[in-house]
């Protein structure tokens, strides 16, 4: 399994992204832009949709704190879903901060109570790096975790909120609209794109990769009128409408690709170089300006992990065998 190289950036950064919501840069790995977490403020209230993990939690609180705000003052937490990079320091603030609610889809709620499978899961993924990568996954008291509604709307900083179930990234995933600011939080549903790049990459990880699906949450997002997508991997975009476009078949390409691969047996180092190699021809043109662009999309969706997605996917598709039983 390959990473990309780390970086020197600080992270802690807050930029102003709608009228009184944040986009915090959490400097993962060393690299800006590449996980965000969002804060909405009012005079009562600090909210949190996503927080990353709890590697970049002082990261997280600087945010806040440059935003002009105290992280003590934190009341809400909502997730997108349960991987690690979108929800792993929740348990930690709520141990910290007890007075803290988490919002989440009821299919990972569960996870989030008790994370030893995900821990686990995740584990056989990423090895001896699982605390590097990730820090502490803490489990959440059951009381301060409450299950979202699809199309119900919520409160959060003096904001209403629609939440949207909108699976294929991740069966249990969840946006958030606010229509009155014509923007979607969209987390890895809007796919992974960096400033300066056009590049809309769809990360497809294990285990629950479901292109239909996500054909109709991505129309589902369209639906919403919204201009402003804000992205956990990339930040702010102000054309929803042609990243949208781009999302689907992009991710339809790469699937092609792999498919065609993995049928002629390729093994997954090799899918992982295909895939890394087609990314970066995506995203070309901009990489002489900005080098480290390529680190950044590998960061936010490593090319090894959507080998890993693809195979299980196809192989549940019935396009490839099943592996032996050992």
């Amino acid at each position: 399994m390959r990473y990309a190289e780390q970086g020197s950036g600080a992270g802690g950064t807050a930029t102003l992204v709608g009228k009184r919501i944040w986009a915090i840069d959490l400097g993962f790995q060393g690299w800006d832009q590449v996980v965000f977490a969002y804060l909405l403020a009012s005079p009562d209230e600090l909210v949190l949709i996503e927080t990353g993990p709890t590697s970049t939690l002082p990261n997280l609180r600087a945010g806040i704190v440059a935003a002009g705000f105290d992280p003590a003052q934190l009341t809400k937490i909502f997730v997108s879903h349960i991987h690690l990079d979108h929800s792993g320091a929740a348990g930690v603030i709520v141990r910290e901060q007890p007075n803290v609610e988490i919002f989440v889809h009821p299919v990972g709620l569960p996870h989030l109570i008790d994370p030893s499978k995900l821990v686990n899961s995740a584990g056989r993924l990423y090895t001896d790096r699982m605390d590097e990568l990730w820090g502490e996954v803490a489990p959440a008291p059951v009381e301060r975790v409450r299950p979202l509604v699809d199309g119900e709307t919520v409160e959060a900083a003096g904001h209403v909120m629609s939440v949207l179930f909108t699976p294929g990234h991740a069966a249990h995933h969840v946006a958030y609209w606010i229509p009155d600011q014509s923007l979607v939080f969209t987390g890895d549903v809007g796919g992974v794109r960096m400033p300066g790049s056009d590049y809309a990459l769809p990360p497809a990880p294990p285990p629950e990769l479901a292109p239909g699906e996500w054909i109709v949450s991505t129309e589902r997002l369209r639906q919403t009128g919204a201009q402003r997508l804000l992205l956990t991997h990339g930040g702010a975009f102000d054309d929803a409408n042609a990243h949208l476009d781009h999302l689907m078949p992009n991710l339809d390409e790469v699937g092609s690709l792999v498919r065609e691969a993995m049928l002629a047996g390729a093994d997954d180092e090799t899918v992982t170089d295909l895939i890394q190699s087609h990314t970066e021809s995506r995203i070309g043109p901009v990489i002489a300006e900005d080098p480290g662009i390529v680190q950044r999309y590998g960061w936010a969706s490593p090319s090894f992990l959507s080998a890993l997605g693809f195979r299980r996917y196809l192989t549940k598709r019935g396009d490839l065998p099943a592996p032996p039983r050992l």
